[in-house]
């Protein structure tokens, strides 16, 4: 796969936020799967090349304290999907082979792009839902290339049922091409053919989620073959060290994003698209005590994919605007998946509050064109199975086993090290009952969802 270094030259000091009357841009999302906060290097990586995000980086906008709304993929594409925290569509867990996934009364922000006139495909592993009625063509996608399910061999395509899993909207297509050469192909593509009007491209990539397999590998998994051999992670046994396999895919994905941006270049439509390259949640340390040290890199940031430490939701974001956003910032305001939709909604024109869209996310603007501090969240969330967590400022209370509650200051203490819960209970106190608040809240309302089916 080829890719191209960006060399636009872009001035270096803060640009005004998008007037009123100018043309509505371009918006693409880029969501690595599986990617952890270092496994970049302008994020610190010294092992992956990846020169195309470096520059990407270097001439836009760094986050350093973004966070994946979940510490799993289908969780956090439920918020980035909708606005709100995805345990209000009832999803809080990676989404099982055979699931209606995303109701389809949950309103969507493509929904609302498609209806205000864009354009709007998704390139890549959708994971929320697999059944009749689930595709993305239902939730306000015009255009579906990729994959259903969470994981599939990166050759064959076979998923982890032994069902061939690759579809043109609902009708499943044939090929044998890897799949980030694929969505990277199938995304240039559209950027060619929709260049001349408001588009929503979502490239939603399978890397670097397992079945580890590099460019060049051939498929390994076929239809019919042994569901428990599928869960092996790949052609390579559970010995065998997969530090170059991952890296090679952390490689392909700076490459395709490399193939995007060159394709937004030559286009001529830079200036008026925004770019975000993202993940869906934190890199694994380790499978299930498997290939420790062989997979993500997540930093100097506690636990890993499926917990909700720092490692697990933790996450890699840059966001590239010519013209638009100033060239090597770097941000340290707290910010999640779920504000990527009322900052998109309102670049499209449509103000969430008047459209009667309910997002729970923080509109970026002003942060991304002016640098300008975010409005006071007092909390931020995260829930999976029986683990959960509370942001304060720079104060993380962590729920774990057995209901057992730990207290870090992340300012001081960015590992997770240091509990302070016995040194500190009335902000315990305080922050426990916030998160029991939500809980409730959130519970109903996907509570609500179920009874209204």
């Amino acid at each position: 796969m080829k890719y191209a270094i960006l060399s636009l030259a872009i001035c270096c000091f803060a640009v005004p936020a998008l007037r009123a009357d100018e043309s509505r841009p371009n918006i693409i999302v880029i969501l690595a799967d599986d990617l952890g906060y270092a496994d970049i290097g302008c994020y610190g990586n010294q092992k992956n090349k990846t020169p195309v995000l470096d520059q990407m980086a270097r001439e836009g906008m760094m986050f350093t304290d973004f966070h994946a709304n979940g510490p799993m993929c289908s969780p956090t594409r439920a918020a980035l999907m909708t606005g709100q925290y995805q345990h209000r569509v009832g999803i809080e867990a990676a989404l099982p082979i055979d699931d209606a996934g995303l109701p389809q009364s949950a309103d969507t922000f493509p929904e609302r792009l498609q209806e205000a006139g864009y354009a709007t495909a998704i390139m890549g592993k959708w994971h929320l839902g697999d059944l009749e009625g689930s595709n993305p063509v239902h939730h306000g996608f015009d255009e579906f290339r990729g994959h259903l399910t969470s994981a599939t061999d990166y050759r064959s395509h076979i998923d982890r049922n032994g069902k061939y899993d690759w579809y043109h909207n609902e009708k499943i297509v044939r090929h044998g091409r890897y799949n980030t050469e694929e969505i990277t192909n199938d995304s240039v593509t559209y950027i060619r053919e929709h260049a001349d009007k408001p588009f929503l491209l979502y490239v939603s990539h399978s890397a670097i989620h397992f079945p580890w397999m590099k460019p060049g590998d051939q498929a390994y998994r076929e239809q019919g073959g042994d569901y428990n051999n599928f869960t092996k992670l790949g052609p390579r046994g559970e010995e065998e060290d997969v530090t170059d396999v991952v890296r090679a895919m952390v490689e392909s994905l700076d490459a395709s994003t490399g193939e995007i941006l060159h394709a937004v270049q030559e286009t001529g439509i830079a200036e008026k698209t925004l770019v975000i390259f993202t993940s869906d949640n934190g890199g694994y340390r380790n499978y299930s005590g498997l290939h420790a040290g062989q997979i993500s890199d997540n930093g100097v940031y506690r636990g890993q994919k499926t917990q909700v430490y720092e490692g697990g939701h933790r996450i890699p974001t840059i966001a590239w605007w010519p013209g638009k956003i100033a060239a090597g910032v770097t941000t340290d305001e707290t910010t999640m998946t779920m504000d990527l939709v009322p900052t998109i909604l309102q670049l499209a024109g449509i103000d969430p509050v008047e459209a009667e869209f309910v997002t729970e996310g923080l509109d970026l603007r002003a942060l991304l064109f002016d640098q300008k501090p975010l409005p006071e969240r007092k909390y931020l969330y995260w829930r999976i199975g029986s683990g959960a967590a509370v942001r304060s400022g720079e104060w993380k209370l962590v729920r774990g086993r057995e209901d057992k509650l730990e207290l870090y200051n992340l300012q001081e203490d960015p590992s997770e090290s240091h509990d302070l819960a016995t040194a500190e209970p009335a902000r315990v106190t305080e922050m426990l009952d916030a998160l029991k608040a939500w809980e409730a809240d959130v519970d109903q309302s996907a509570a609500q969802l179920q009874d209204a089916k």
